[in-house]
């Protein structure tokens, strides 16, 4: 009887291996598999230049398991359809906004957040005010907001205003 093995390869890391450079959207990139003293799995991945530098010691290694050519996707912004995507479009549609409403940025944000497509990762002091920033999960995009204490909002109309805009 043929069965799957089930293998878990570790996700593909943000700079390369060797020299530390960014590994950026549209890069062609070589990941490597290597296999540790306790059975267990690891992953590099490394630019162009860094693999041809390297790519003789990699082939005789016994502790190679494997090696690929991929190419970095380039995330594609679409515009989206449901309430959640449209939310997220327009939160990225704030970011120039001279004077954006920051009420509404916040409101929006927690929403967001409790949808699990932005991650609150550090709170900030700046000039006497407390910011949040927050990560868009899946562009890994940024955003900076400035926290509102919620006694003080009016959510009503905060939430009439950004339902017509959604």
């Amino acid at each position: 009887m043929n069965s799957l093995i089930q293998i878990s390869i570790p996700k593909r890391t943000s700079a390369c291996a060797e020299q530390g450079e960014k590994l950026l959207a549209g890069m062609e990139i070589y990941s490597l598999i290597t296999e540790g003293s306790t059975e267990q799995l690891s992953r590099k991945d490394y630019c162009l230049g860094c693999w041809n530098k390297m790519f003789d010691s990699v082939k005789v290694n016994p502790m190679t398991k494997g090696y690929w050519k991929s190419k970095i996707e380039i995330k594609k912004e679409i515009e989206g359809t449901n309430r959640i995507e449209r939310a997220l479009s327009l939160l990225r549609s704030w970011r120039d906004v001279r004077d954006p409403n920051e009420e509404e940025i916040f409101v929006l944000c927690l929403f967001l957040s409790r949808a699990r497509q932005i991650a609150l990762r550090q709170e900030i002091e700046c000039d006497g005010a407390l910011y949040h920033l927050y990560e868009i999960l899946h562009t890994e995009e940024f955003v900076k907001v400035k926290t509102k204490p919620l006694s003080e909002l009016q959510i009503e109309i905060i939430q009439k205003s950004l339902a017509e805009k959604l």
